[in-house]
């Protein structure tokens, strides 16, 4: 059911929106009016038209009003007070008079009568009219526009010796204040989005008090010992108003983040729900998905710190993006650290086969199963030169008939997403000291890409697909082209490509990378025992680099079974077949 003021966001025939400003009492019909006009022209539009078109796809009603004007009385100056009464005195007993004031034949004589009974000219009293139609029909809407004045919403360029916006005002302010500049708002996306994975409920000054207490310390990292060591707060800091302001400015914040509407200080709203385009068949690109997907490998220029021990350095991640050719969509992903090397590529890769919903939960990340709706493996993997030293197939030809090919070109619409947040850097760069350095480690690291991931897949328009989303050509690719995407076993998947080890079986345990493991079968078939009477013999084990606390022995006599060892301290989870952490 429409209502007064809803606003209707129309796709086809072509992008508008419109603000239903009457509807007649028999539902019959209604005066809509395009709030994007030059000029104070309203249109008759039969009821049943409007439902259909939102029945039919091709309107939706916004659930927020970014047009509507509510501000608190006390902040508006005196000046805007005299200029709105004065408006309203003159368009008052003209929009009372509905639906008269609706049709343009008695619009007009109504307006003549305005302007001699005012002494204000036509188009003063259109305008009037126009901002009051556009902005909600309330006295408010007749507020002044100075707020436009002077550019807004242009970002101005930073100089090192030059202070943007007004001098600090009061006590409290201390300093001359810094710009805020691409490194600074690059802390204030990562500091929110570390603060909304951390609390249930985001605060945007609970986030901006955590970000002082971060980011803007002073800190030096020892270049022999890799320790972080901090000695206070910094002296030149941003406002809260400045944090606030650049929130509000992008549009890529995490899903816990609304945006404040405009005038309001209080709690804030809710973000809109974002209305895709539909798919136009014939500006969409040749392919299909799971034909190829592209193995990609960037080096990011932060530098994170041991989750065991968070002032001890751990270094630059390497991120493994693996995106599938035709729709872009990336598929999977792995945060890895060393040298770029092929087994931890091939994690990425497992990572594709993954159930989405389960790896986002790991990092706290909840998902709907169609936000991210890869879980296949592709006909041939395209690989960055950069992967092929060491590089060995044969597995995935073997198990899974996957062919890789060395390309030097494949898709990165990912980059500018991620590097909002963090510089990108070819995989063998060193990188240079940033804010940003000594303060997360990889999970926070890998949420926070998760969090990249997931906007760019649902909301990144694509130039050369007609602006649609990498998952909206994903979906229409999987239903209209019959893709080359496999489906395999998980854990499948998962152990056949992690890196594999040489471990022994001691009397103490099954010792791999100095760390004491332990399994249902070898606490069935008793090999501590076993080898305390007889001496200890090897055994393989896939690992994943970057979390030890579960590894994977190969069974020579069963190569479909992987079984799940955990560390001795660790409780055992018993499983017959497979990886109980997989099958459960």
């Amino acid at each position: 059911m429409l209502l007064r003021n809803d606003l209707l966001h129309y796709t086809h025939p072509s992008p508008r929106t419109v603000r239903v400003l009457w509807i007649a009492p028999g539902q019959g019909h209604a005066y809509v009016f395009d709030v994007a006009a030059v000029s104070a022209e309203v249109e008759l539009v039969p009821l049943p038209v409007l439902l259909a078109d939102i029945q039919a796809g091709h309107a939706s009603v916004l659930a927020a009003d970014p047009y509507l004007m509510v501000v608190s009385q006390e902040l508006l100056p005196p000046k805007h007070l005299q200029l709105r009464a004065r408006a309203w005195q003159i368009i008052a007993p003209l929009v009372a008079q509905e639906p008269q004031i609706f049709e343009a034949r008695q619009r007009g004589q109504m307006v003549s009568l305005a302007t001699a009974a005012h002494g204000v000219s036509h188009p003063t009293i259109y305008r009037y009219l126009r901002r009051y139609w556009q902005r909600g029909q309330t006295p408010n809407a007749l507020l002044p526009d100075y707020g436009n004045s002077g550019g807004r919403g242009k970002v101005r360029q930073s100089s090192a010796d030059v202070k943007r916006g007004r001098p600090r005002k009061n006590a409290a302010e201390e300093g001359a204040g810094l710009n805020a500049d691409e490194e600074i708002r690059r802390t204030f996306r990562v500091a929110t989005a570390c603060y909304a994975a951390a609390n249930a409920r985001f605060s945007r000054l609970g986030a901006y008090q955590q970000m002082l207490a971060d980011f803007f310390v002073e800190r030096r990292i020892d270049a022999e010992t890799g320790r972080v060591l901090t000695s206070g707060p910094v002296s030149a800091i941003p406002t809260f108003g400045q944090f606030n302001y650049w929130l509000d400015h992008d549009d890529d914040r995490p899903p816990e983040v609304a945006r404040r509407p405009a005038g309001m200080t209080a709690s804030p709203a809710p973000l809109p729900q974002v209305q895709l385009p539909p798919l136009d068949a014939c500006r969409l690109p040749a392919g299909r998905p799971g034909a190829g997907f592209y193995l990609d490998v960037v080096r990011a220029d932060v530098q994170l710190v041991s989750r065991a021990d968070r002032q001890q350095l751990a270094g630059r991640p390497l991120l493994y993006v693996v995106t599938d050719i035709f729709s872009r969509l990336v598929c999977g992903l792995y945060v890895g650290f060393g040298a770029a090397q092929w087994p931890q590529a091939m994690l990425a890769l497992a990572n594709c086969g993954a159930d989405k919903q389960r790896y986002s939960q790991q990092y706290g990340r909840h998902i709907e199963a169609e936000q991210w709706p890869c879980r296949h493996l592709p006909d041939t993997l395209h690989v960055r030169p950069a992967l092929t030293s060491g590089w060995n197939g044969d597995p995935l030809l073997n198990n899974f008939n996957l062919r890789c090919v060395a390309s030097d070109d494949g898709p990165d619409d990912w980059r500018p997403v991620l590097e909002k947040r963090f510089r990108l850097l070819a995989p063998d760069a060193q990188g240079a000291p940033c804010r940003l350095d000594g303060v997360m480690h990889v999970e926070q690291f890998t949420r926070i890409i998760i969090d990249c991931i997931l906007y760019y897949n649902n909301r990144q328009p694509l130039a050369h697909a007609g602006k649609a989303t990498p998952r909206q050509l994903w979906d229409w690719g999987r239903e209209h082209r019959a893709g080359g995407l496999k489906i395999y076993p998980e854990h499948l998947i998962r152990c056949s490509l992690m890196p594999v080890a040489q471990a022994s079986v001691t009397s103490d345990g099954i010792a791999l990378f100095n760390r004491q493991y332990t399994c249902a079968r070898a606490i069935s078939e008793r090999w501590f025992e076993r080898a305390r009477l007889r001496g200890a013999w090897h055994i393989k084990l896939a690992y994943d680099p970057e979390d030890m606390e579960t590894v994977y022995f190969l069974d020579p006599s069963s190569p479909m079974q992987f079984h799940a060892c955990h560390p001795m301290a660790a409780p055992l989870r018993t499983t017959t077949q497979g990886v109980a952490s997989f099958v459960n």
